[in-house]
């Protein structure tokens, strides 16, 4: 499993969280032609538990990174904004 702990601030001043963010469980699906990946993002207003899959284990890992990336940016925007330490940049892969 991957793990990484961000601690984000709130611009409005409201108390900091802590956001745990996750990529595990990367398997061959019963398919026997596809991988998946679970990914969690954990600690926003709602927390965000999901499996994604695609052609093979490194392109799934990549996509969980890159789910991650994008849905902690947006959870941050929906909040107000604010800021994350240590920083999750926004990704362009794959774009």
């Amino acid at each position: 499993m991957l793990e990484l702990t961000t601690i984000f601030t709130p611009v409005d001043g409201s108390p900091k969280r802590t956001i745990t963010l996750r990529i595990s469980d990367v398997r061959l699906d019963f398919d026997g032609a596809s991988w998946s990946v679970a990914v969690e993002v954990l600690g926003f207003k709602d927390d965000d538990r999901v499996r994604l899959k695609q052609v093979d284990w490194t392109q799934a890992i990549v996509d969980g990174a890159q789910f991650i990336a994008r849905r902690v940016n947006d959870k941050v925007e929906n909040a107000g904004g604010g800021t994350l330490d240590p920083p999750i940049w926004n990704t362009t892969w794959g774009t």
